[in-house]
């Protein structure tokens, strides 16, 4: 007598179809952190990436900006010891590091404010933002300040959170945070992102910026041209 096969139960099967698509989502994300994170060194002249990780894996870059004999950070990193030993490899003391300014809350850009106990911390609005009781200081929106010959102006670009913001430095280093993404891969889910239409109008809004010739995301490396941007993600 032939045995018949048991069928699974329509739960089964939806329960194997989102564990299928979490682990396709989980890997995508993995595969595009890896390919397009930067390695801790210098990524042009007088400018600086530092690989962060999580748990042994590469999360993202912040960024370092040489200012006459000093240094600014532009984000601050999710490991201490990691970057103190890409601080060590780049040669930089967090010591010559005067200000650091910070495109949002979130950990994975702030954990290690600590490492730069004489620089300024600058931020966006960060009014109820969630933002650790540390002193700062909040720029306005479009204000600009000077560190030995470097501008840096800040941009309120809420979305992904609510103290977002963007900073262009000498007017043509666009630093975003997590504002964008500069690859062809699908962004990794966000359940943090409040406001996504609002998020979408700052990113157009920061893209039309004219003179901008350099992108440079928390998680997606650099992008060296706004209009190959525009025409892959717009």
């Amino acid at each position: 007598m032939l045995k018949t096969k048991k069928k699974l139960p329509i739960w089964a099967k939806v329960s194997i179809v989102i564990l299928a698509l979490i682990l396709i989502l989980a890997a995508t994300a993995a595969v595009a952190y890896r390919r397009y994170i930067y390695p801790t060194g210098e990524i042009m002249p007088g400018l600086y990436a530092v690989r962060t990780h999580r748990n042994g894996m590469p999360m993202g870059n912040f960024f370092l900006m040489r200012a006459g004999e000093k240094y600014i950070a532009f984000d601050a990193g999710a490991d201490n010891t990691e970057n103190e030993n890409g601080l060590k490899r780049l040669g930089i003391s967090a010591e010559d590091v005067v200000a650091v300014f910070i495109t949002h809350y979130h950990w994975d850009h702030i954990a290690s404010i600590g490492l730069f106990e004489n620089a300024v911390i600058y931020t966006g609005n960060t009014e109820n933002s969630g933002f650790p009781d540390i002193p700062h200081r909040i720029m306005s929106d479009g204000e600009i300040i000077e560190f030995y010959g470097v501008s840096v102006q800040c941009f309120y670009t809420p979305g992904h959170t609510a103290d977002s913001v963007c900073y262009v430095v000498s007017g043509k280093y666009l630093f975003v945070g997590d504002l964008l993404v500069t690859t062809n891969d699908p962004p990794p889910p966000n359940p943090r992102r409040y406001d996504a239409e609002l998020q979408l109008h700052h990113r157009e809004k920061m893209l039309g910026l004219d003179g901008v010739e350099y992108v440079f995301t928390g998680h997606f490396g650099l992008f060296k041209s706004v209009r190959f941007f525009r025409w892959r993600w717009l």
